[in-house]
């Protein structure tokens, strides 16, 4: 029996074809018409999908994305208003699994700490978290050091945010030591950035 391909759906904002886990669906609430961000699908209402891209948001806020959803534009609202509602869905998605990675002790936090862990030896699947805010000093010794080992980083969310992620003080970094944790989070990291 071949393998089963992945649906594919067309993007409101470009117009173009997309395997359907890559994009994101949006939905109208059928009771009060609100538009809400469905990253798992699952959702029974009518929806749309739009690619995890900025441009295609504005592009689909024009008319595409409340035809699609057969509501009215004003329901839609905005670009800057569905982006920020996308964004916002992203980033609580990016903390859920940080939240996850730390219960599950698949992270360790703390520029020191990273440091040893990546002279003890890295495995390229790992992903690094840097703090947006982090001081400029702390973060170029960190991200010349993990992409010497070859590990993913993302330089994204605040130390406080980072830390609260984990149940932790302020973070600066944040090293998930899983392939699978860290392969979606780092899915969400790159949309989150694309949207927001």
């Amino acid at each position: 029996m071949p393998p089963r391909s992945e649906p594919v759906r067309t993007c409101t904002g470009c117009g173009k074809r997309h395997p359907k886990g890559e994009m994101i669906r949006i939905v109208a609430d059928p009771v009060t018409g609100k538009v809400l961000v469905d990253l798992k699908g699952k959702v029974p209402a009518r929806g749309a999908y739009v690619c995890p891209a900025r441009g295609c948001v504005e592009a689909a806020c024009k008319g595409r994305l409340a035809r699609a959803l057969k509501s009215d534009p004003i329901s839609v609202g905005g670009p800057e208003e569905l982006s920020g509602s996308i964004a916002s869905v992203l980033k609580g998605r990016i903390l859920l699994l940080l939240g996850l990675a730390q219960r599950g002790g698949r992270v360790v936090s703390g520029t020191n700490i990273v440091v040893r862990e990546i002279r003890r030896g890295c495995n390229t699947r790992w992903l690094a978290i840097v703090a947006e805010d982090a001081s400029d000093g702390i973060a170029v010794k960190l991200v010349r050091r993990l992409m010497t080992g070859g590990v993913p980083v993302h330089k994204v969310l605040g130390r406080a945010e980072l830390g609260a992620a984990v149940g932790k003080g302020l973070r600066s970094v944040l090293l998930v030591r899983d392939a699978g944790l860290a392969a979606s989070i780092e899915v969400a990291i790159i949309r989150y950035l694309a949207v927001r």
